[in-house]
């Protein structure tokens, strides 16, 4: 089975080798690895860089993020369904780290409206469900999160299996959990809400 994985990117931010050498690093290695990199927004990249996939799954890896050596081999040996989600773990640059392993593990759409149980960067989907989706290029923010709520709703099936699959760098310069201004993390709850109110 192959293995697509995208990394979108729009400007390095001084991560974005150590994100390719973790793909480099995998111990399964019918990998098609996918930079793409261009002036827009991370759905278009996104959205560019699946449209050169040509491997029977589909994950993306954020420019400023690690996969643990054995991520695609556990998420090969283990897919189900139409797309699936593990654990993670959130990691500083100052070294401290912490495990994060989803409350629910099967979330319905309603749940996922409540509070978002799936950690984006874990997330491995069958190539077939971009044969009608895309990831939506209208938005800033929370991009992945709308996408596997419009596929739960279209009836397909997430799995989950209780292994590492992403490691998440949490450092200054990020658009989600970085030291961004009080204006722009209550615009981004705004518009979080906006994607919210779209499944309810």
């Amino acid at each position: 089975m192959k293995v697509s994985i995208v990394i979108p990117y729009k400007t390095d931010r001084g991560y974005l080798q150590h994100a390719i050498d973790s793909v480099g690093s995998q111990t399964y290695k019918n990998i098609q690895l996918i930079i793409q990199q261009g002036d827009c927004g991370v759905s278009e990249n996104l959205n560019k860089g699946i449209a050169k996939a040509t491997g029977d799954l589909i994950t993306y890896l954020c420019d400023d993020d690690l996969l643990p050596p054995n991520a695609i081999q556990d998420t090969v040996d283990y897919f189900r369904g139409d797309f699936i989600h593990g654990n993670a773990v959130n990691f500083w640059n100052d070294g401290r780290k912490e495990v994060q392993i989803p409350a629910m593990i099967n979330p319905t759409l309603k749940d996922l409206v409540r509070k978002n149980h799936i950690h984006g960067g874990t997330v491995t989907y069958h190539a077939s469900v971009f044969e009608n989706n895309l990831f939506d290029e209208s938005l800033t923010t929370g991009e992945e999160y709308e996408f596997n709520m419009r596929l739960i709703s279209q009836g397909k099936e997430l799995k989950y299996i209780n292994k590492l699959l992403y490691l998440y760098r949490r450092h200054e310069d990020q658009k989600s959990l970085g030291n961004m201004s009080h204006d722009y993390k209550a615009q981004r709850r705004i518009k979080l809400e906006l994607i919210k109110k779209k499944y309810r």
